[in-house]
């Protein structure tokens, strides 16, 4: 059995480190994903899975800004993020409770919701100078258009997965009959 040299486990180490910086962002993405589809199955349950949402993002975005905020200034970043996402929050309670949301189907309120948790997350990086925090709410605005299409799409996208399964099963099917003449 070979043993690894400093250097090689110097290099895992920074691996897992950067892994695990990275996994805020990949905790929101993951989970306003789960958000929305949840909102499509069960209006009611995902009302408060949005407000349970709101306040954890927070608590990821003011981790994040605290690690680059000078010691003097970490308290008031702290209070400029809560204010922030206490925004966030009334204008989801808005809309979820108004009579905007009776009027939209679960699938857009999700979409709303999600909208709104995109233009947070992107707010909240501008203020701190997180360049990965605007990227992870770039990337759940353009999520909203693209689950948009995929829940409008389903069938389509079914019907393609069953022709491509369909055309692999044709081709394994020949190239054995091949095989056996």
């Amino acid at each position: 059995m070979a043993s690894q040299s400093p250097q090689d486990v110097n290099k895992s180490g920074r691996a897992w480190t950067g892994l695990l910086d990275d996994l805020p962002y990949a905790a929101i993405i993951v989970l306003s994903l789960v958000g929305v589809s949840w909102t499509s199955l069960s209006r009611t349950l995902s009302a408060e899975y949005w407000v349970f949402l709101t306040p954890v993002f927070a608590l990821i975005c003011i981790v994040a800004g605290w690690r680059h905020t000078a010691s003097g200034e970490r308290f008031g970043m702290a209070v400029t993020q809560v204010l922030q996402w206490a925004a966030v929050l009334v204008a989801m309670y808005l809309m979820i409770t108004t009579n905007a949301s009776r009027s939209l189907e679960a699938n857009a309120t999700g979409l709303m919701l999600l909208t709104l948790l995109a233009l947070g997350v992107f707010v909240s990086g501008l203020n701190l100078r997180s360049w990965k925090l605007c990227l992870t709410g770039a990337f759940l605005a353009v999520a909203v258009p693209m689950v948009a299409w995929v829940e409008q799409a389903a069938l389509l996208l079914l019907l393609i997965g069953i022709v491509l399964i369909g055309l692999l099963f044709l081709y394994w099917w020949l190239r054995e009959r091949r095989r056996e003449a």
